[in-house]
């Protein structure tokens, strides 16, 4: 019996995949920097990256450290590549969380927050430590956030008085409120913060600016005057060291301010090229939080790669597990069923939808000017939402489908969920990034036309496109008027209410008009998803179009369901018609069922990076006693 098993697992695990080129279909997922990609999953290879689960905090901080520095070692990724390839930092986050949430996490704080803010708001001096930011030797830490002053950072209360005497600063935590909270890399490995306070010259608050405070010495002993209370055990990714800091009046020179922007100058004097007076304090902390951008992107990337695992490992056990069939024995694989196939096909389609919604926004903000940096803003801010609520949806969804083999730590789910929900409140609670992005896209109306877009009626009949006749569900064209149409209604209603609101906007934007705000921002993202998955689709090779266009459209008719109630609201769907999404929907989730494997198999994750039982032989990891560790690497070699 346990021959013919092994023999069913080899069959499946070794199976021809030829549906369809996956190298094909993996140029368009990975489109970038594919010699790093393809660096990182031979550094994959080595033990260091095999997940270990019994060990103590201090074992897990010191795993994920060694990791990130296995990959500093080995020149993947440059701070500077801020300069000349971003894209390459993003890709180098994908991996990385395909591999390890906390490796990740340290990684995006180490190169972007730490060293891309150094890079972008220091000058030539500061500058000089960039190869040891890329080597590890120098590790550093992100000192915005304050325990009191999150989504309202810009009212920071952390000090940095200069002292003329002595041409130094003095970082000052004035109460408790102020200590820097939630702070990466400094309950342990940090030297170095980039601390941002209200910089004070002469009794007057100049507003925020960041300044390079060491915070230990090269044998890691803590500087006089400051305070590190480590935070201790979180809900998961405990190999990240998170602290709380607390400056007591610590002295720095001078030069420790990143002076790109703001400097004091050899007379003494306070200098700054934000000279508009009275949008001084905002503009300063844009100027400031601007690695919070490129850090959305980062976190992005890193829950994508999370996504593809967690997906990759569902359907390998999917095609696996057999359970009931017809003739009441167990001989069906669960991907047989409706359940699975209608759960697990959507979120396919989605991560591919989203796959190429990232790339798109990795070209802009590689490419950006000065003309679209506001469109670039707008899409970064909107990728880690919808990214991130993807990754926990995917990981939650799929650990639920694997039964009680998705509760074992070693299948992984924990550290999707737990990541993502990282991911979810880092850089920006989501829910408050999308307050901007509807900001944003409201500054795009021109307010002459709200009261003729009332007059003129924005739903009548005749300007409607034909998107009632459901033979258009073949016609891409379709699917983008509809969700253009969607944002445009959102976009201006919003527009009108707050015009109509203008004696108070406050109280109409915070207290009554948060279900639009939301609704505007989620429709602005997934208009992009849709116009970009087109554009992929008429690109492709002729040997993927039929494919793409099948995912596109679950991905396209599943979102239009999950908004059904909006649709139907504004005439622009049937209630007659909302059975023939549904059926449409069912079609393409058996069609695609049957190439899922591919489908997975094209995010180009290899052999050695599947460390889940359960996409691997899970009988023989289960012949012997394990503790739920990885000991025994047979159940691999099948």
């Amino acid at each position: 019996m346990i021959g013919y098993r092994v023999n069913r697992y080899r069959k499946f695990l070794t199976r021809n995949f030829t549906k369809f080129s996956h190298e094909k279909m993996n140029n368009l997922l990975d489109s970038d920097n594919r010699d790093t990609r393809n660096k990182l999953k031979e550094l994959f290879k080595n033990d260091i990256y095999k997940p270990k689960y019994n060990i103590t905090l201090d074992q897990e901080r010191n795993l994920a450290f060694n990791r990130l520095n296995k990959i500093c070692q080995n020149n993947v990724l440059s701070v500077k590549d801020f300069w000349t390839n971003p894209k390459n930092i993003f890709a180098t986050h994908e991996l990385a969380g395909m591999c390890d949430g906390s490796l990740c996490t340290k990684l995006t704080v180490q190169f972007n927050l730490f060293g891309g803010t150094v890079l972008k708001l220091g000058t030539d001096e500061h500058h000089k430590l960039c190869d040891d930011i890329d080597k590890l030797k120098l590790v550093g830490c992100f000192g915005l956030t304050e325990l009191g002053y999150g989504n309202n950072a810009v009212e920071m209360e952390t000090t940095a008085t200069y002292d003329e005497k002595t041409k130094e600063f003095i970082i000052n935590t004035p109460s408790t409120k102020a200590q820097k909270y939630w702070i990466t890399n400094g309950a342990v490995h940090a030297h170095y913060c980039v601390v941002f306070a209200r910089l004070i010259k002469d009794n007057k608050n100049e507003g925020l600016h960041g300044f390079l405070v060491p915070i230990r010495d090269k044998n890691l002993k803590i500087k006089e005057n400051v305070k590190v209370w480590d935070m201790g055990y979180k809900i998961g990714l405990n190999g990240i060291d998170n602290a709380a800091l607390w400056f007591d009046n610590v002295r720095i020179p001078e030069k420790y301010l990143l002076n790109a922007t703001s400097d004091i100058d050899e007379n003494g004097n306070f200098i700054s090229k934000v000279n508009d007076n009275s949008e001084r304090k905002r503009k300063r902390f844009l100027v400031l939080a601007d690695q919070l951008l490129s850090g959305r992107v980062c976190i992005a990337s890193m829950c994508l790669g999370s996504t593809k695992i967690t997906l990759d490992t569902t359907l390998r056990y999917a095609h696996s597990r057999e359970a009931v069939g017809k003739d009441g024995f167990s001989n069906t694989p669960i991907i047989n069923y409706q359940l699975q196939k209608n759960t697990l096909m959507p979120l396919i389609a989605k991560t591919y939808a989203l796959n190429f919604f990232l790339n798109y926004i990795k070209d802009r903000y590689q490419d950006q000017s000065e003309e679209d940096y506001q469109e670039v803003v707008r899409l970064c801010c909107i990728a880690k939402p919808l990214i991130t609520w993807h990754t926990e949806n995917t990981a939650t969804t799929c650990r639920e489908r694997c039964g009680g083999q998705g509760f074992l730590a070693a299948n992984r789910f924990g550290e999707a969920i737990s990541g993502s929900h990282a991911g979810i409140t880092a850089e920006g609670d989501n829910r408050v990034i999308q307050q901007k992005v509807a900001k944003e896209l409201l500054e795009t109306v021109n307010k002459n036309d709200l009261i003729l877009y009332k007059i003129n009626n924005r739903l009548k009949k005749n300007n409607l496109i034909d998107l009632f006749n459901f033979n258009k569900f073949n016609d891409l064209s379709w699917y983008k008027k509809i969700f253009e149409k969607r944002e445009y209604i959102l976009k201006h209603d919003l527009a009108y209410d707050m015009f109509k609101g203008r004696n108070n906007i406050y109280e109409t934007w915070m207290f009554k008009k948060n279900d639009e705000i939301q609704h505007l921002s989620l429709s602005y993202g997934e208009r992009i998803v849709i116009n970009e998955f087109i554009k992929v689709i008429n690109d492709s090779d002729e040997e993927l179009t039929d494919i793409l266009s099948n995912l596109f459209k679950l991905y396209a008719l599943t979102s239009i369901k999950e908004d059904i109630g909006f649709f139907i609201k504004e005439d622009l769907i049937s209630k007659s018609d909302y059975n023939n999404i549904c059926k449409e929907i069912n079609k393409y989730n058996n069609k695609l069922s049957n190439i899922s494997l591919d489908l997975v198999k094209s995010f180009g994750i290899p052999d050695w990076m599947h460390h889940a039982p359960i996409a691997n032989n899970w009988e023989e990891y289960n012949r012997t006693e394990n503790n739920g560790e990885l000991i025994n690497e047979n159940y691999k070699n099948i």
